[in-house]
This record gives structure tokens, C-alpha cells and sequence, in this order.
């Protein structure tokens, strides 16, 4: 699931040059992240988190 998504975002990215598209390994960033919850993806705007999608179910 987290290479389909992957392969998505990689798409988006190049499409919306001027949007930073990262990717990282879940527990480098937050330590004892839940494997579970992923894939993950944290949407941020001027420094702010407006929305968060864990789990592949949402």
C-alpha cells in the first residue's frame, strides 16, 4: 500500500512543481510510530498541519 501511494504522490509531485511532495521512514520522523498506521500522509500549509490521513483505510 505504501508503494502504490508512493507512486501516486511521485505523479502529484510532478505535476505541482511548486508543492514539496517528502517521504520518509515513519520511525526516523516520529519515534515508535505504529506500523499499522501506515501509510500516512501529513498535509501542511504555511507551517500549519491541517489534515492527517493514517491508516490505508482513509
Amino acid at each position: 500500500q505504501c508503494a502504490l501511494l508512493n507512486q501516486h504522490l511521485r505523479e502529484l509531485a510532478a505535476k505541482f512543481p511548486c508543492t514539496k511532495f517528502l517521504k520518509a521512514i515513519a520511525q526516523t520522523c516520529i519515534p515508535n510510530f505504529p506500523e499499522r498506521n501506515l501509510p500516512s500522509v501529513f498535509v501542511y500549509f504555511e507551517g500549519d498541519l491541517k489534515k492527517q490521513f493514517v491508516g490505508p483505510h482513509e
